[in-house]
């Protein structure tokens, strides 16, 4: 083997190692609630228990959280201002309980966990 032909075989080989370390170091952390994950004015949900895991947050109601999120919902946190109402379907149909604002919960009772679907913001059920 030539010294032109290892060359770039040691710099594929180093980049990809490179990559994989690199990619490594960018996966995703679990969440933290903590005020510059779920800012002020917003109702945030989390999949997993104390606020870890996908995220998603509004400032608004969400007529159908979309399958990212979708009957995922585990924890919460109203930084609303408002009420915030959560529903089992979509279009805001099967209360399961209201939030008060400023209320969160690291893990919500078993009867409506991973059940969400929607939610409204303003207003109790």
């Amino acid at each position: 083997m030539s010294k032109r032909t290892a060359a770039p075989r040691w710099l594929a080989v180093g980049a990809a190692i490179a990559f994989a370390t690199g990619t490594a170091t960018l996966s995703a952390q679990p969440a933290l609630a903590d005020s510059s994950q779920c800012a002020s004015g917003s109702f945030c949900v989390w999949e997993k228990s104390s606020y870890a895991g996908e995220f998603l947050q509004s400032s608004g109601s969400v007529t159908n959280v979309g399958n990212g999120m979708n009957d995922r919902m585990t924890s919460y946190w109203n930084r609303t201002n408002q009420t915030v109402s959560v529903y089992e379907h979509d279009n805001h149909t099967g209360c399961m309980f209201s939030i008060a604002p400023g209320e969160s919960e690291a893990a919500v009772a078993s009867h409506f966990n991973d059940k969400m679907t929607s939610f409204k913001v303003g207003g109790g059920c």
